[in-house]
């Protein structure tokens, strides 16, 4: 797809050379999207994490239903750790939930799974039992902790490397800023692995791992690369492959390429854009006529893969969407960006091929006065797709919720 493209544009290319530095630039750029360099050149390599390797620090709390429960009355088999409070109206119901679906699939395997309150002062044991009952808990097998907040939060940060505290402007619900990742710890105690809540894909390798089809450092390592990643995992045989993701299936190779894809392609059409603006500039029709071509084409392959992507994740993941897991602190320059490319996107597509359809029928006074409008909406689209597609792919995830 990539060389059809390519194959378009290339004798228009190769004449770049007359115009200095830009034709340069375009010529690299070109190079770069067309061997899909644009992603490796931005990523960062994964950085996995470490914990402590002799185990997390020893902790007495109280669990919900009355018992004292130390570090030594976990050791012996793997259990699972989640950090919550009741009055969460921000992640932790979902937190929660996936850990109802790992207390259900693993009914027969040694594990226990761990809720830990970051909110002990409002999260009393009879608080937390009520909580605990309404999900379906299994009190054998799912402990709810509550106690000291000093050896919570001591607990939290220094022994799982998480993120919480209390929020500096606490709203109803948001009083608590914490982690929402998963933590698997094993038999000895030592935290071997994290998984992000919202993550389908985090949540199905969790579930191979505690299952024995997966090792916590293979699944460590997929974690920490970018989420379209083609995974290699060895494929399964039998009655239960691909039976790990939600609905049954794993998701395909193809299907996690696909942003990357969509990457390149915006990237290809920036490019087209922007070499019709310099040949319509130096008065060259024609090339400027192939240029704006390959830009509409370029456009219509990604709209076409965008949807695929999309419906595709809908079907293996039942969410249509990979969400924003990025700093924090950058949410609202990619929200600045975000709004306005979706907004932008049907307008562009609707302005592109009324453009074209006047330079069609050689109405240039219409092409030309539209064309004035149609350039800035379409090149804005397609350039902030490509760092659309960086911000939620390729910075690195914060695993905090609230």
């Amino acid at each position: 797809m990539k060389l059809y493209c390519l194959s378009l544009i290339h004798p228009t290319l190769t004449r770049l050379h007359k115009f200095g530095r830009m034709g340069v630039v375009l010529a690299i750029l070109s190079l770069v999207a067309a061997g899909g360099g644009l992603p490796s050149l931005m990523a960062a390599d994964p950085v996995l994490p470490q914990w402590d390797p002799a185990g997390i620090a020893d902790f007495e709390l109280e669990e919900c239903r009355g018992r004292k429960v130390t570090k030594s009355d976990l050791l012996g088999q793997p259990w699972l750790a989640a950090f919550i409070f009741t009055k969460c109206a921000g992640p932790c119901p979902l937190v929660s939930s996936e850990m109802k679906k790992l207390q259900d699939a693993t009914q027969e395997i040694p594990l226990r799974l761990v809720s830990f309150t970051v909110d002990p002062d409002r999260d009393t044991p009879e608080v937390l039992k009520f909580y605990a009952d309404k999900l379906g808990a299994d009190p054998d097998r799912w402990w709810f902790l509550t106690g000291d907040k000093p050896t919570i939060f001591g607990l939290v940060r220094n022994s799982f490397k998480m993120i919480v505290d209390d929020a500096e402007d606490p709203q109803p619900g948001f009083e608590v800023i914490h982690s929402i990742e998963i933590m698997h710890v094993n038999a000895e105690g030592v935290v071997v692995g994290r998984y992000n809540a919202r993550n389908d894909l985090h949540m199905a390798r969790l579930k191979k791992v505690v299952q024995g089809k997966m090792e916590p450092a293979e699944a460590q390592r997929l974690n920490a690369l970018p989420t379209d990643a083609p995974p290699t995992e060895e494929p399964e045989t039998g009655a239960d492959a691909g039976s790990d993701m939600p609905g049954g299936r794993e998701i395909p190779g193809w299907v996690l390429r696909l942003p990357t894809t969509n990457a390149l392609l915006n990237a290809l059409a920036t490019i087209c854009l922007v070499s019709g603006f310099v040949f319509i500039k130096r008065g060259d029709q024609k090339s400027h006529a192939a240029m704006m071509l390959s830009a509409l084409i370029t456009s219509a392959v990604f709209l076409g893969c965008y949807l695929t992507y999309h419906f595709a994740l809908k079907h293996y993941t039942g969410n249509s969407s990979q969400p924003y897991q990025g700093p924090p602190a950058l949410k609202p320059l990619y929200l600045c960006i975000l709004i306005p490319h979706i907004l932008l996107a049907p307008v562009a597509t609707g302005m592109a091929l009324t453009t074209v359809w006047h330079a069609w029928r050689q109405n240039w006074a219409k092409h030309r006065r539209l064309a004035r409008y149609t350039f800035p909406i379409w090149l804005y689209v397609s350039v902030t797709g490509v760092i659309i597609y960086l911000m939620v792919y390729h910075l690195p995830r914060s695993g905090v919720g609230a």
